[in-house]
């Protein structure tokens, strides 16, 4: 591979890392998509997600680590959510060589999508704010949340994003968690969903090394650098920035699905 690409992997991964750990999404909300949009004439879909779960490894190991420490992780909250998504998460590996791209596509567009107007619906308050002490809140809806943990698990296996577009939104607006506790349990959650499914995609020989090694180095470094920045970054800084990108993405996956022609993929 040319040293320009293995460079453009490493920044991608690095970018890709920061704001997942920002965020909670786990980096590869961005670099799935960006994989496929750039090289999804030449590389099957299968190892742009399988490479996009195993940086979502990466990425939780990275950040979580920082997160604990400050205690902005719900323990509890994050292994009784585990249940659903380990269980959803084998359930969409299993699933995906059976959906045409297509429909993977347009899948991954919906959840972006919904994700952004759930967001947009509520601005984080002062009282949640979350910089050097944990605000107090009440968790409810744990019915809820397993359910919707176990749909966040399928769509990670399905798509490689880790789950986070479902699990962040769902904690924050139906659980009663402060953003950035969301955030922070988020990442604590992925990792071990991420490995049930990439362990899958392994074995089926999806993990194309070449591609993933650079990436999974620049979001090693992007996640410890963000989560150490995160307390500095008030809540509605980071629900916009999720905002932003999630509507962005999410409008470039529905032009890959309906055959509309990007610029960049013009040729194919």
């Amino acid at each position: 591979m040319p040293p320009s690409i293995l460079i453009f992997l490493v920044v991608l991964g690095l970018f890709s890392g920061a704001f997942g750990a920002l965020v909670g999404l786990g980096g590869s909300i961005i670099l799935v998509p960006v994989i496929i949009l750039l090289m999804g004439d030449f590389l099957p879909l299968q190892s742009a997600i399988a490479a996009g779960l195993v940086c979502v490894i990466a990425t939780s190991s990275a950040a979580t680590e920082v997160y604990l420490r400050r205690d902005w992780v719900d323990v509890r909250l994050g292994m009784l959510l585990e249940l659903g998504t380990v269980i959803g998460a084998i359930g969409g590996a299993l699933l995906v060589t059976w959906i045409p791209a297509t429909w993977l596509k347009a899948l991954f567009g919906f959840f972006l999508l919904a994700a952004a107007v759930l967001l947009f619906r509520r601005t984080p308050t002062e009282a949640e704010e979350v910089a050097e002490a944990v605000p107090a809140y009440q968790v409810r809806n744990y019915p809820l949340g397993v359910a919707g943990c176990y749909l966040a698990g399928s769509v990670s296996g399905l798509l490689g994003i880790g789950g986070g577009p479902i699990q962040v939104p769902l904690m924050y607006l139906g659980m009663g968690v402060p953003l950035k506790i969301a955030a922070a349990t988020s990442n604590s959650i992925m990792g071990v969903t991420a490995a049930a499914g990439a362990l899958l995609y392994y074995l089926r020989g999806d993990v194309i090394v070449v591609l993933t090694a650079p990436l999974v180095l620049g979001v090693l470094i992007g996640a410890q650098l963000s989560s150490r920045l995160a307390r500095r970054v008030r809540s509605r800084v980071v629900q916009l920035l999720l905002i932003l990108v999630l509507l962005a993405l999410a409008a470039l996956m529905f032009a890959e699905a309906t055959g509309i022609a990007l610029p960049w993929r013009s040729g194919r």
